[in-house]
């Protein structure tokens, strides 16, 4: 169903600490089910996918044998991806602020009402494509809600450390799911029909449900209050604009999507017109999928660690390409299932990396959020390019549409094999503890009026060049943090002063931003730092604009506190 991320074990200690003395001494990629809480909600979710992926059999056969049409099956996947593409921010900026296991429970709660729906409606025998896609489209929107938090829970199960070997046990279990759900899915369509295979996805996802009500942990203290909405998806746009990762991470997985969601859109439809199509090897089919990903899970980090991150993501997707043509091409169920499972392994080996990246690259308090964002990238290119083939498959035919997928998917690789992604490691992104700040001298409106930020620096002439370097890198972090405007001045008269000014929209906004700070903010910090010369470090000086100032012991008159203001408004208009 879905998978996890990032740091910190909330997880409550036995008094002697025995569970974190123990811990310690566990390494390797099976050490995180050590740990109590995780090792029950991956089991309950495994059920869970197993459910998910059996279902998702029933569903394309139900709408295949109603002799839907080619862009009615692919309609399956657009339902599915449109919620994540349209809702994720908004879960992203939600799982950010509040308590994420919560938020999980409410989510999977409306997936599980759907299903209930869905299932009622197949026992009454109103099970219909028009509502079967009704049905996946409500479980979708349960799942728009559910991801992020989820994703980004996975650092409250097991500690930091872990997180690595966490992540990729979940995508073990996702593949795993992948591999045997279909051919349950399959073997229960064929006994008992679909509408027991939709009871029994009902029943894990019960069971998964349980698992994360029983789930307890200590959740830290918040200093300041929770992001607006409208705010907190300003504050991931603004961090996106200035985060190269996270550009290019959405940007390739967004072609990728396009071009690869053929092989989901179509595989129906492989199934139902070869020679020997039926349900059962339509689960095969995907079963096969399942292996290949299985498989590939194992060699993910090795081909990661031989090619480099942007490396194994365009090997991984050009073999992908040829093997969909060939799956357009040729018919023989051994090819067939050769192919497909290369397509498993390549599909887990470039998706793995892209979350991972995220994951380990990006910072917690915006982490939820740029996995939002990321996933509705991916699930755009998969809803637009389901919607896509499905049409072109109404002409072209379904071989036709898989090579023209493969020659896309192709052609997107080399647009993007110049593309750099930084090597995976957690140790940048760890956030740190603010530093305290002095009190304000007077009173004023910590939610109004901006703020504005300068900062002094003497720099040595022979040393200019290396300050204007370090200070490129300053200006991207305090506008990757929450800065909307940053500029550099040197002083005219005495050009070994340099000040350096940015603005933040109000002092609330401004404390975040200094909670949001990072190991490798404070290293880009340090190394502007060096370039200062001084007994004295940098002076660093705050204001506030008038707007937000409630000053009591200033007594101008009513009329000139309107006039200004009125003045203001007038000229900024």
């Amino acid at each position: 169903m879905l998978q996890p991320v990032s740091p910190r074990n909330d997880l409550p200690l036995d008094p002697d600490g025995a569970q974190a003395a123990d811990s310690k001494q566990r390494h390797g990629t099976l050490a995180p089910l050590s740990i109590p809480a995780f090792r029950i909600i991956w089991i309950a979710n495994l059920f869970a996918n197993l459910g998910v992926w059996a279902q998702s059999v029933a569903a394309a056969w139900v709408v295949t044998s109603a002799q839907a049409s080619p862009l009615m099956v692919a309609m399956i996947q657009v339902a599915a991806a449109a919620p994540l593409v349209v809702l994720s921010i908004v879960s992203g900026v939600v799982a950010d602020n509040y308590d994420r296991r919560r938020i999980m429970l409410v989510g999977i709660s409306l997936e599980t009402s759907g299903g209930f729906f869905v299932t009622l409606c197949g026992f009454a025998g109103y099970l219909t494509p028009a509502v079967l896609i009704l049905s996946i489209l409500w479980i979708s929107i349960g799942a728009a809600i559910t991801i992020p938090a989820w994703q980004a829970a996975v650092n409250e199960q097991v500690p930091k450390r872990m997180v690595g070997s966490a992540v990729l046990l979940n995508s073990v279990n996702f593949n795993v799911a992948r591999a045997l759900g279909p051919a349950l899915g399959g073997l229960l369509l064929g006994l008992v029909g679909p509408s027991w295979v939709f009871l029994f996805n009902c029943a894990c996802y019960c069971l998964l449900i349980w698992a994360i009500w029983r789930w307890r942990r200590d959740r830290p203290k918040r200093q300041l209050p929770p992001e607006r909405l409208f705010e907190g998806v300003v504050a991931a746009l603004h961090f996106t604009q200035y985060s190269s990762v996270t550009r290019l991470v959405m940007a390739r997985s967004f072609a990728f999507g396009i071009s690869a969601s053929a092989v989901w859109a179509l595989l129906p439809l492989v199934a139902h017109q070869n020679p020997r199509g039926s349900a059962s090897l339509y689960g095969l089919l995907l079963g096969a999928l399942g292996v290949g990903a299985i498989v590939g899970s194992t060699q993910v980090g090795r081909f990661r660690k031989r090619f480099g991150s942007s490396r194994s993501i365009s090997l991984a997707a050009a073999l992908l390409a040829l093997m969909m043509m060939v799956v357009g091409t040729l018919s023989t169920l051994w090819v067939l299932f050769v192919a497909l499972m290369l397509i498993g392994s390549c599909w887990i080996a470039a998706l793995a990396t892209y979350n991972t990246s995220v994951q380990l690259l990006v910072p917690d308090w915006v982490k939820a959020r740029a996995l939002a964002l990321y996933q509705t990238a991916l699930y755009a290119g998969l809803a637009l390019g389901s919607f896509l083939w499905g049409h072109l498959a109404e002409t072209l035919g379904v071989g036709g549409a898989l090579i023209g997928a493969g020659l896309l998917l192709l052609v997107s690789v080399g647009i993007f094999w110049v593309s750099r992604l930084p090597e995976l490691n957690s140790e940048g992104s760890a956030q740190i503890p603010s530093t305290p700040m002095d009190s304000p001298l007077f009173e004023f409106n910590p939610k109004r009026g901006s703020v504005q930020v300068s900062i002094d620096y003497h720099i040595p002439l022979e040393r200019t060049r290396d300050f204007v370097r370090a200070a490129r890198r300053v200006r991207k972090l305090r506008m990757r943090n929450g800065a909307e405007r940053w500029s550099l001045y040197r002083d005219t008269q005495e050009p070994e002063l340099w000040q350096e000014v940015f603005a933040v929209g109000n002092w609330l906004q401004y404390l975040r931003m200094q909670d949001r700070m990072t190991i490798g903010d404070k290293a880009i910090l340090d190394a502007l730092m060096t370039q200062h010369s001084g007994d004295k470090p940098p002076r660093v000086r705050h204001g506030v604009s008038y707007r937000s100032s409630i000053e009591r012991s200033e007594k101008a008159p009513p009329s000139l506190v309107k006039e200004d203001g009125a003045a203001d408004e007038s000229a900024s208009g």
